[in-house]
């Protein structure tokens, strides 16, 4: 009897190590493949800083980055992306940035989403800026790891009393990852290990993955007297208070996008604000020096013409001119000899240069918090992917390239990747 037992419980050990091994070995995408696998990897390398275009095919440059990547953290360098590769390449997007990384894949919906990531529907929309619950195939969205609440301090009279500063104490709930250990937790957050351990009774430092940790922080914005001391000190490390702007992180910011918001870089965002990594959080408080230009505001007024001429299709609802059939025309056409000169209508970095279908050569501009202008049916591009421009700088040459019926520029304006009406933000 206890020798079945035995020989029970081993098959049912071999079998549980067998289906591990095969999960893990399962997801395999290498050269020349193609689907929402490899758009899964080609978005977390580029989070990650590595130059791939997302488009799903899995080419020389793609191949490429996954070598550097296997190379940089001892894998084995074949340029396969297989389980150990995947498994270190989200490990790491989740020590960069304070979300995860979703592709949204057929059949999947936003409430189906929610349930397996432990959120809940209007947290995914809030933290994306969506109107809709309505997904697509391939679309990303950013899952938030952190639940954030704001308790507004008690008996704020009687703080004022006290020390003058009646601040407002923020708790952000952390879930302990596989390989987290206080130390870093820590070290990320810039707080000692002793406050984390005070505020979660804690009588080591020994934590485990699943558990769930109090960060303790204080809101700057209300506490002013602190506000002002660590600028103070932040100030003189820096020379002088006038050159610098106080950014206040936003949902679904990363120090890459606030670095190109203003047009500085990472290390000198990391060196004001002591920060040891790349993870920020909502409601943090960053000091921006050595910027060349404040932060963009889409209003009336705040982007230029980028050529001069007759507006010949307006933003809304028309007669595809090519299609014959009723399309929603996102942007403006204005009609303008081929060979005119194409501005840049704001400052920001240039996140597309080159062909798109039936945009032709084109030119897409990233201004900060998710506005991008979009410049189509080019002649060709004067501006390079990644580049820095500023307002009124050359970016193209007018034509008549893709899916057109004349001269024209085709000008955009997006945010979060949703069609606005251009003339509102034009003088």
């Amino acid at each position: 009897m206890e020798k079945n037992y035995f020989l029970t419980t081993l098959i049912i050990l071999l079998v549980f190590l067998l289906s591990i091994t095969i999960t893990v070995s399962a997801f395999q995408v290498r050269l020349s493949d193609r689907g929402r696998d490899v758009i899964e990897v080609q978005k977390y390398l580029e989070t990650l800083g590595y130059n791939v275009s997302t488009d799903g095919i899995f080419g020389k440059s793609t191949e490429d980055a996954v070598k550097d990547f296997q190379k940089s953290n001892n894998l084995r360098i074949d340029g396969i992306v297989g389980g150990r590769t995947l498994e270190l390449l989200k490990k790491m997007i989740s020590e960069k940035v304070s979300y995860e990384l979703y592709v949204v894949d057929n059949g999947d919906t936003l409430s189906g989403i929610a349930g397996s990531r432990d959120v809940t529907v209007q947290e995914i929309m809030e933290f994306n800026n969506m109107s809709s619950v309505k997904i697509k195939p391939g679309q990303d969205l950013k899952i938030p790891r952190d639940r954030i609440i704001t308790v507004e301090s008690q008996n704020r009279n009687e703080n004022d009393k006290k020390d003058n500063t009646a601040a407002k104490k923020t708790k952000i709930y952390y879930e302990v990852r596989q390989g987290d250990t206080l130390s870093a937790i820590a070290a990320r957050r810039n707080l000692p290990v002793e406050e984390i351990m005070n505020a979660n009774n804690l009588n080591s430092d020994f934590i485990k993955a699943g558990q769930e940790l109090v960060l303790p922080i204080v809101d700057f914005k209300e506490s002013k007297a602190s506000n002002d001391s660590r600028t103070k000190a932040k100030a003189e490390k820096n020379n002088s208070s006038s050159d610098q702007i106080v950014h206040q992180v936003q949902r679904g910011d990363a120090l890459s996008t606030i670095a190109r918001m203003y047009g500085t870089d990472i290390d000198t965002i990391r060196r004001n604000n002591n920060l040891n990594g790349d993870r920020i959080f909502a409601g943090d408080e960053l000091i921006i020096t050595n910027y060349e230009r404040g932060p963009f505001s889409l209003t009336r007024n705040s982007l230029i013409w980028p050529v001069n001429g007759r507006i010949s299709s307006s933003f809304g609802w028309r007669t595809h001119p090519v299609k014959k059939t009723r399309l929603f025309h996102n942007g403006l056409d204005i009609a303008v000899p081929s060979g005119t000169t194409v501005k840049a209508a704001a400052s920001g970095q240039v996140v597309h240069s080159g062909w798109m279908n039936g945009f032709g050569y084109t030119v897409i501009i990233d201004h900060g918090r998710g506005v991008e202008t979009l410049y189509a049916h080019n002649s060709r591009v004067t501006v390079s992917r990644g580049s820095m421009v500023n307002k009124g700088q050359k970016v193209a040459v007018s034509g008549n390239t893709g899916l057109s019926t004349g001269p024209h520029l085709h000008f955009g304006v997006l945010r979060n990747e949703e069609p606005l009406n251009p003339r509102n933000y034009l003088p």
